[in-house]
């Protein structure tokens, strides 16, 4: 296995992660946060996490596309 393979899986988990958070934040919420919370914070929040989920993809999607768009437009 390569250095960038090993990136390439690395990315791909974060991407995972991000578009659960993006797709169900109430649920990484109560598997992550709800221990150490006193009740369930406001829509705000969560409107927040899938605005930082996207985020998320986006940036990882542009870290995996970069390259290959470089390498193509360099022809």
């Amino acid at each position: 296995m390569t250095i960038v393979s090993i990136v390439y899986i690395f990315l791909a988990a974060i991407f995972t992660v991000c578009l659960v958070n993006a797709l169900f934040p109430k649920w990484c919420w109560k598997i992550f946060e709800s221990w150490k919370a006193s009740k369930e914070p406001s829509k705000t929040y969560f409107l927040r996490q899938r605005l930082e989920g996207i985020a998320g993809m986006i940036i990882i999607a542009a870290l995996v596309l970069t390259p290959k768009l470089i390498a193509y437009f360099h022809k």
